[in-house]
């Protein structure tokens, strides 16, 4: 496979193990063996079965890379920003520069991120036609009942511009006693703080789109505003309860191959 085959500095900074003008210098200076032979040329070309060893590490090849991401608030779902922290600034100096994030959140919605380099993975991802879903827990001003639900499941009329298809809303829990903790950012929410009077709802809502501002402009359709929103899964990918946010996990293999067959990719 032509593809297979690259330079070695080339094979070494897309593993993250430097600049290629440092990696032209360390390989020049003897510090890499490819299938345990010394080579000082940057220019050899490898493939990524070879054995490569870079001061003394191992160094395997990953054509793609697939990661779950615990998005905080606050930062931008984008590849950079000179002025906000975005959410591949969680991965470091090192990582590969052709990462990004697959779909986005908005800059106050926390919870479940997947970043790739697999364009094609992104894509099929990304594709109306594959219908995968998208979990969301959400806490909402006030009380929704089953009218609401109904109306989820029929689909909104947002506006003229947009009409929201047929949704799943699961009313998990009402509560008359809303704490200031329940608010993601009131600076940046449209809930007014008088929203602490009128309780709070819990509720889960799966959708197949992903509009631009969703799930709080179908909610504000309706009457009601988003206080907390999360992202807790995409198809069959769950977001895994043992990340903190802000840190991030390669997906398994399985995850991978569940989330193609998930999605008829």
């Amino acid at each position: 496979d032509e593809e297979d085959i690259m330079r070695l500095d080339k094979f070494l900074s897309d593993m993250n193990m430097g600049t290629r003008t440092e990696l032209k210098r360390d390989i020049r200076e003897g510090a890499v063996q490819v299938n345990g032979e010394k080579i000082t040329d940057p220019g050899f070309m490898v493939n990524e079965n070879d054995e490569i060893i870079f001061a003394f590490l191992s160094v395997p090849y990953f054509r793609y890379e697939y990661y779950m991401l615990n998005k905080p608030a606050g930062v931008i779902t984008a590849t950079e920003d000179r002025y906000q922290k975005t959410v591949l600034d969680f991965f470091g100096e090192r990582r590969r520069k052709d990462l990004s994030p697959v779909g986005r959140l908005d800059k106050d919605t926390v919870g479940l991120l997947l970043v790739t380099n697999d364009g094609g993975f992104h894509h099929r991802l990304l594709s109306p036609k594959k219908h995968i879903d998208k979990e969301y827990y959400a806490r909402i001003d006030g009380r929704v009942d089953e009218a609401d639900r109904e109306k989820f499941e029929k689909g909104i009329y947002v506006d003229e511009i947009f009409t929201a298809l047929p949704a799943k809303l699961m009313i998990d829990g009402y509560r008359e006693n809303a704490l200031e903790s329940d608010f993601m950012d009131l600076a940046n929410s449209r809930a007014p703080k008088s929203a602490l009077e009128n309780g709070v709802s819990e509720i889960r809502v799966v959708v197949q789109e992903g509009k631009f501002h969703q799930i709080k402009r179908m909610f504000h359709a309706l009457g009601k505003e988003v206080i907390y929103l999360k992202r807790i899964r995409i198809g069959s990918i769950v977001l895994d309860p043992t990340l903190e946010e802000g840190t991030y996990r390669r997906l398994t293999a399985g995850e991978v191959a569940a989330l193609e067959k998930n999605g008829h990719m």
